[in-house]
């Protein structure tokens, strides 16, 4: 099987805990994304109900699946994995977040995936990139209103 990546970057006009936050809530991040997302399953830690051990479900027309938060280092680092209901075989996100001169952050967002059926891993990879990427430019723009 072959592993693909996805890697995204993006600038905002916003400060590192106001965007950690944004993508750091489950359903927030469906709206960034564009996508109907909502917790199942709250972390055990009572400070972040959306941090490790938490699982969001994705529902996208035809299938839905699941992801688990594997790290959560506020305001730094999520990292994620699907855990049940995708077509690929692996799947691993990690979001970095900076804080940069002015109030400014960047996110340094990779995917990384793979399937054993062929040709999903290139047809995915490509489909999440545009896809992903454009909710990202387009949240950012929504934050220097």
């Amino acid at each position: 099987m072959k592993i693909h990546h996805i890697k995204m970057y993006q600038e905002f006009n916003a400060p590192i805990e106001k965007v950690f936050e944004a993508f750091g809530d489950h359903a927030n991040m469906g709206k960034i994304l564009g996508q109907n997302i909502s917790r199942i399953v709250d972390s055990k830690d009572p400070s972040n109900i959306n941090g490790v051990g938490s699982v969001r479900r994705i529902n996208i027309p035809v299938f839905g699946f699941e992801e688990t938060i594997k790290k959560c280092e506020k305001p730094d680092r999520i990292e994620y994995q699907i855990s049940k209901g995708s077509p690929l075989s692996h799947h691993y996100g990690t979001m970095l977040f900076k804080s940069l001169p002015n109030g400014k952050t960047s996110l340094d967002y990779t995917i990384e995936l793979g399937s054993k059926i062929p040709l999903m891993g290139v047809i995915l990879k490509n489909a999440l990139g545009k896809a992903i990427g454009g909710s990202i430019k387009k949240y950012a723009k929504k934050l220097e209103r």
